[in-house]
Order: C-alpha cells, then sequence, then structure tokens
C-alpha cells in the first residue's frame, strides 16, 4: 500500500519552496551536458544547483543518508589518500603535490554528493523529470551541432567544436559529448512517444554522434544498439507474423551485404566530405586497430601504463592525485588511463574496484529482473548506466556527474523499502484531486 503526506504536498505555504526546488533540479539537469576547466579543475555549472538541492534537502531535514554506500565513501576516501600521502612517496620516492590530491578529493566529494542528490530525488518521484529535461536539452544541443555544421555556421566554433572540426557541444571532450548524447537518447526510445518523435531524436542522435568524430560514441551506440536489439528478440512476446516478417527483413539484410561492403568506401568518402570530423570514425570500419592507436587515440599505450601502475600498488592503488605525475615520473606518459574500469584499479586498488562493479553489475542485473510498478523508470536508470559502462571502456568517466546522480537514483529505486517510488504520478494526482474535493479546493 502507498501513503503520501497529502497535507505536506499541498501545502500552498511550500508551493514557492517547491517550485524553486524543481527549477533548481531542472537547470542542473540541463548543465549537465556542460563542463570547462578552470584552474585546471574540471567544473560544470550544474554542480551549484547540485549543491543548492542538496543544501535545501539538508535544511528541511529531507535528506536520506544510505549507510552502505556511505561507509563505502569512507572507506574509499581512507584507502586514496592513505596511499597518495603515505605509500607513493615511499615507493617511487616522489612527493604529490598537496593541491593535486585536495583537488581530486573535492572531486571524490562532489560525486558522492551527485550520488546522495539522486537517492534522494527517488524518494521525491524527480527522477523521471530529471531524465526528461536531462535528454531534451542534449536532443537540442545535438541539433544545434546538426544546423551548425550542415550550414557551415562558425559562431562559437571555438566554444562548440574541438580543432575546429569535431562537435562537443559545450563539453571539454567530444568523446564524452558523444557518449552522453546516447544517454539523452535511452527518455525518448523508453518513454511512450509517437514513433515520429523517437525516429527525429535518433536520427538526431547519429548526426551529433558522427559529427563529433569520435570513434568511441560509434562503438558505444553501436554496443548499446546491439543491446536494445537482444532485448527485443529475446525478451519481447512477439507473434507468429511479427516474427516472420523479421526473418524476412534479416533475410534481406544478409543478401544486400555484399553489395553493402562493395560500396562501403564510396559511402564513407562521401560522409567524410559532408563531415570532416567523420575521417576519424571511418577507420572504425577500414582499420579497427589502428583506430585504437592512431590519429591521436593513442588507447593501447595509456592502458599499458595503467596496468603497470595496476601492478605497482594492486591492493591499495596510489591514490588520488598521483596518477599522472607517477605515469610520467616512470613511464614518460601522463595522460590518464582513457578507460574507466582501469583508472580505478589503478587509484582505489583491485579489491575496492572490483568490488564496486561487481555491485554495479547486480544492480543492472536486478533493474532487469525487477517486477516494480517503476520498472519502466527503473530500465531508463539501467540503460544509462549501460551506456556510460560501455563508453568507460575507451574514456575515464569516473568522475562523470551523470553516471553518480543516476547510480544513486538506481540505488534507491531498487530498495525494496523504498514503498513512495511505485506510487506514479497519476496515482498521486488521483489522491491529490481527493484531497481537494474534501477540503472544498477549487481544482
Amino acid at each position: 500500500m502507498v501513503f503520501v503526506k497529502v497535507n505536506h504536498l499541498y501545502n500552498p505555504n511550500n508551493q514557492l519552496n517547491n517550485l524553486f526546488f524543481t527549477s533548481s533540479l531542472i537547470i542542473m539537469a540541463i548543465l549537465l551536458h556542460q563542463s570547462q576547466v578552470l584552474f585546471g579543475i574540471n567544473i560544470s555549472f550544474s554542480d551549484i544547483f547540485c549543491f543548492v538541492l542538496f543544501f535545501i534537502m539538508m535544511i528541511k531535514k529531507e535528506v536520506i543518508i544510505p549507510v552502505v554506500p556511505t561507509i563505502f565513501f569512507l572507506i574509499v576516501s581512507m584507502i586514496v589518500l592513505s596511499s597518495a600521502v603515505f605509500f607513493i612517496p615511499a615507493v617511487v620516492m616522489y612527493n604529490p603535490s598537496v593541491m593535486s590530491i585536495a583537488n581530486d578529493y573535492i572531486k571524490l566529494i562532489a560525486i558522492f554528493i551527485y550520488f546522495i542528490t539522486g537517492y534522494n530525488l527517488t524518494h521525491k518521484n524527480l527522477v523521471k523529470t530529471t531524465i526528461k529535461w536531462y535528454s531534451v536539452s542534449g536532443m537540442v544541443i545535438g541539433g544545434l551541432g546538426a544546423i551548425f555544421t550542415v550550414l557551415n555556421i562558425r559562431l562559437f566554433s571555438n566554444l562548440l567544436y574541438f580543432d575546429d572540426t569535431r562537435y562537443r557541444g559545450f563539453m571539454i571532450d567530444p568523446n564524452y559529448f558523444s557518449v552522453l548524447q546516447i544517454t539523452s537518447f535511452v527518455y525518448f526510445s523508453r518513454s511512450e512517444l509517437k514513433m515520429r518523435y523517437k525516429a527525429v531524436a535518433f536520427f538526431i542522435l547519429l548526426f551529433s554522434v558522427l559529427i563529433s568524430g569520435s570513434k568511441t560514441g560509434i562503438m558505444t551506440l553501436i554496443g548499446y544498439l546491439a543491446l536494445r536489439m537482444s532485448e527485443y528478440i529475446l525478451l519481447k512476446r512477439k507473434r507468429g507474423l511479427v516474427i516472420a516478417g523479421q526473418l524476412i527483413v534479416v533475410g534481406c539484410l544478409l543478401v544486400f551485404i555484399p553489395v553493402l561492403s562493395t560500396s562501403l568506401g564510396y559511402i564513407f568518402n562521401y560522409l567524410s566530405t559532408i563531415v570532416p570530423s567523420f575521417s576519424r570514425v571511418q577507420l572504425l570500419f577500414t582499420d579497427f586497430s589502428g583506430a585504437l592507436s592512431e590519429n591521436g587515440s593513442g588507447r593501447t599505450v595509456t592502458w599499458e601504463v595503467a596496468i603497470q601502475l595496476i601492478k605497482l600498488s594492486p591492493l591499495i592503488g596510489i591514490g588520488i592525485g598521483t596518477y599522472s605525475s607517477v605515469a610520467n615520473e616512470l613511464f614518460y606518459e601522463n595522460h590518464i588511463s582513457h578507460n574507466t574500469f582501469l583508472q580505478l584499479s589503478s587509484e582505489w586498488g583491485i579489491p575496492l574496484a572490483f568490488f564496486f562493479f561487481i555491485y554495479v553489475l547486480i544492480l543492472i542485473i536486478k533493474a532487469t529482473t525487477s517486477k516494480k510498478t517503476n520498472k519502466n523508470t527503473n530500465s531508463m536508470l539501467r540503460d544509462i548506466i549501460v551506456i556510460l559502462l560501455l563508453g568507460s571502456l575507451a574514456i575515464s568517466l569516473n568522475n562523470a556527474r551523470i553516471l553518480w546522480l543516476i547510480l544513486g537514483a538506481l540505488v534507491s529505486s531498487l530498495n525494496p523499502n523504498n514503498s513512495v517510488n511505485d506510487a506514479g504520478e497519476k496515482d498521486v494526482q488521483e489522491i491529490l484531486s481527493f484531497y481537494q474535493k474534501k477540503k472544498g479546493y477549487n481544482a
């Protein structure tokens, strides 16, 4: 049974506060698509509004702090700080910068606040609102890029483009931008919208990933579409005629594959003339191994360095604020690993990183098999996390704000004790309508 505090929800004195809270939430969701480097720190204006939301909930004594994630955060804090301050100077004979350690620990605190905020947004039934505005703003930014690229508009090119060719929106990195675009598509694909709106969203997604010139984005998109196709084939119930039609379509595709393969070169060259950044993506289909190591990717080198750093301290990691400096000191390579799994394993140590990723995997499985009434929202949250994990194979997303916000929301949504989550918007409106009639209010 669902219990809702109707008096609290419909108190006119709280309307202004609720409006401010909701406005801050929407702005935060939109600004999750923006980040820039200031004073050597990756800053997003969404941080301001996330902290505002957290502060409001603290003042109103509405914040729920989950015990297990908080204990895990404290353990991670203790390990990474101890390793950076004591272990690394003793083993590598290198003293990390205090400012570097402080900056990275502030990032760690910030993403934990995002996690707590996401956890509490589920209790407030505001997760779907957050996803909606995040997704709509993502599609708007992608559509803006499509217009600017097709019409060759050079306005704000220094802000919107990387090297004047690769569209990055308001993010600092085109790869990061392309992965966020794919997460934005989840809402449209999972919502009960008309097919034409879903088609428009998909074409904006596809074009925005192409103009970003991101090989990571293309591979992540292919991986996500493959998972959705597998879900449709294996889990969706279909009639005999539908199955027969699908087999015919697959047969036609198999027939046309040889014809299509002979035309790929022409198609790729044509796309490259329209979208210069597509020449980077073309390597994925013509020279996959070269795509990983050429034209600025250099993934294999950074992965090898990350593995060596893991070997240096497999149990407790090398800590925070030390990665680039230690990598440069030992291997003359100061880039991060470009892989979230390797990055966390090197910083936290294998045991903590392994425990974390197993926990995330369990959440994904639970979200897939859950029979709760908010299954659609859980599917959206799960899909976004899966996309970010796929993208994590080629970029470091351990500090990605959207990852921790959504992770917190999913943890809360799957909590069996969280009964309010099962109350849909329609249920709440019906309760409020009944309450208004009883009290003589005019809706």
